[in-house]
Formats: C-alpha cells, sequence, structure tokens
C-alpha cells in the first residue's frame, strides 16, 4: 500500500486507506473506517471510526470526525472542522436513548478552520461554510453560508464548481 504516514499515528487494524494518502503527525483512526485514494489527513486529526470518506479529501489538521461521519470525494476541511453526532448528549443518562446523528459533507463542498457541524446537518454539493460557523441545519447545494448559527449569505460563483 502507498501510503506515506507521519510519526506517532495510530491505526485500528481494519481500517481501510486509499493508494496515495497522506497522514500528518499524531492522527488517530478508529475501527470501520474507510479513507480513499489521494487524500491528505493532517496532524493530530482524531477519525472516531464507521467513517467514510471518499477520494481527494483534506482534511487539515486538528480536525475531529464523531462515529459515523460520511465525507464524500473532494471535499475540503479546515484546520479544527469538529463534528458532533449526538442530538440529545445522552452520557449517563438511561432514559435517553442515543440515535447517531452524524453530519454528510457532500461532493467538492468547503468547510472553513473552526466550523462546527451539529449532529444530522448536511454540507450540500459545492457549498461553502465560513471559518469559525457552527452549521445547526443543512446547507443547500452549491450556497455560501456563514455565522453562529450560520445563515446563508450567498451562492458559491459558478468557476468554484467543481
Amino acid at each position: 500500500m502507498n501510503i506515506l504516514q507521519g510519526q506517532f499515528c495510530v491505526i485500528f487494524p481494519d481500517v481501510k486507506i486509499g493508494e496515495g494518502t497522506r497522514l500528518g503527525n499524531f492522527v488517530l483512526i478508529r475501527s470501520n473506517t474507510r479513507i480513499g485514494k489521494d487524500c491528505t489527513i493532517g496532524s493530530y486529526v482524531d477519525i472516531e471510526g464507521e467513517v467514510s470518506i471518499g477520494d481527494h479529501v483534506s482534511l487539515q489538521s486538528s480536525c475531529y470526525l464523531t462515529r459515523g461521519v460520511v465525507i464524500e470525494d473532494e471535499v475540503f476541511c479546515g484546520p479544527r472542522v469538529t463534528t458532533m453526532n449526538d442530538r440529545r448528549i445522552c452520557h449517563r443518562r438511561k432514559h435517553l436513548i442515543f440515535e447517531r446523528a452524524a453530519p454528510r459533507i457532500l461532493r467538492a463542498a468547503r468547510v472553513g478552520g473552526g466550523s462546527v457541524l451539529l449532529p444530522g446537518v448536511t454540507i450540500g454539493e459545492n457549498a461553502f461554510v465560513g471559518a469559525g460557523s457552527v452549521v445547526v441545519k443543512d446547507v443547500a447545494d452549491g450556497v455560501i453560508v456563514l455565522g453562529n448559527p450560520a445563515r446563508v449569505i450567498g451562492r458559491v460563483p459558478p468557476e468554484e464548481i467543481l
């Protein structure tokens, strides 16, 4: 397998990583995760498992992908993008039933550094999430959102569509 791996990575045995993918230092990839070809996974990225990542994806340093996230091809996530999958925060509350609701990031979307994707949101194809945004609801294909909570501020220019 042709993977360039940094130092001090922890990769569970059943993880599948595509050809040409590069891993930075201190990367953690938990069980049942699939990463496509020619991806860049920056240093200190934490992938909690049961995650699917397409081809040509760039996860910049310190991204956190909670269990169950789906990222399609050609997606860019800036540094410190955080995803969440528990709408009710069931920790130590036996009467609450955990229902995983991991975010989905569709093809060619771009998510700016420091953004937070709340449980169950979908980022549309070629959408653009501005840095530091808190995404609380789905983002349509080809739109630009920004802020806390993230709001539509425009459309992605045609020349930036993949």
